[in-house]
């Protein structure tokens, strides 16, 4: 069997148990055949969960399996089926999909603290921020960065295959293009410095081109506002990074991203406010300017361990 990822397989199921559903209508349909056109592999997906359901049926079965699969003269409902069969459907794709814990590719990795760039077979200009993990799958047809975690800056180089940066959300399919893909705990933002960037949520068929200046966040059902930025570069490629009316502690999260160790922070903090550009090289030397133009106090407890707490 082709080997897949399993993302595709868990979108697989979820349109299979939808179809299933007592309320399915006409645009649930439209949606699913424009999943199926979207990408070859959407067809693959289908098509083996399809052969699964058609070999238990035909093997005995279990109690649990004639729940899942098939009608109960007792009363079981589609409704029910949509769950059961999700769970089940879900969980068996996983097992012959193959390896299913991560991604084909070449893997790439920095530490924390650590920026690296790399030029890909194509020409593609690939920066990695700290902390970052991605897989480069390059072949003749197609070109994909699986994003896992962390931040890249990619300038696409001019190729015959498409280019496609996915992360858990979906994917973002550059134009001749310099952006930044960046894979945040809630949703992925992607920005636009030259070029034209469409983002595809990966449960959605809604759609959005993103031009040079602008950004956008997105996670797997819907895309967020555009805003516009306000740099022609990304920031952190020299060391830099940028709060504009920040609450503390998010510029404080944000900035532990380049700091090995933890960091401990009140809560209430939170109603200061950071603007400004500051150093991510020196962390240290950065949380003692904050310190001495907020009421708070830093505690090292240990080297790689501090707190921060309002002064008094």
């Amino acid at each position: 069997m082709a080997k897949i990822s399993p993302d595709t397989i868990q979108q697989a199921a979820v349109w299979m148990a939808r179809l299933w559903a007592d309320d399915v209508n006409q645009q649930d349909k439209r949606a699913f055949q424009a999943w199926y056109d979207a990408e070859p592999e959407h067809a693959i997906a289908w098509q083996q969960l399809e052969r699964l359901q058609e070999a238990f049926h035909k093997a005995p079965q279990s109690e649990l399996s004639r729940a899942v699969l098939t009608h109960k003269k007792k009363g079981l409902s589609r409704r029910q089926l949509l769950v059961l069969g999700l769970f089940s459907l879900t969980n068996l794709g996983l097992i012959f999909a193959g390896r299913a814990s991560q991604p084909r590719g070449r893997e790439y990795i920095t530490a924390v603290g650590e920026l690296k760039t790399v030029t890909l077979s194509d020409g593609t200009i690939m920066t990695m921020n700290t902390d970052t993990r991605v897989y480069v799958d390059f072949d003749q047809s197609v070109r994909r960065l699986h994003l896992l975690q962390g931040e890249i800056s990619v300038s696409s180089a001019r190729h015959t295959a498409s280019l496609y940066v996915t992360t858990r959300d979906g994917k973002a399919v550059p134009i001749g293009t310099r952006f930044t893909v960046k894979q945040q705990e809630h949703h992925t933002l992607v920005a636009v410095y030259e070029g034209v960037v469409e983002l595809r949520p990966e449960q959605s068929v809604q759609l959005l081109r993103l031009k040079a200046t602008q950004q956008a966040a997105f996670n797997p059902n819907s895309i967020m506002p555009i805003q516009h930025l306000f740099t022609t570069k990304p920031l952190w490629l020299e060391h830099k990074i940028q709060a504009n009316g920040s609450k503390l502690t998010d510029f404080i999260a944000d900035l532990a991203r380049y700091r090995r160790g933890v960091i401990s922070v009140e809560p209430q903090l939170a109603k200061y406010k950071v603007t400004g550009t500051f150093s991510t090289s020196d962390t240290d030397k950065t949380l003692q300017h904050l310190s001495e133009i907020l009421p708070i106090e830093i505690h090292y407890r240990l080297p790689f361990w501090l707190s921060i707490k309002e002064r008094g």
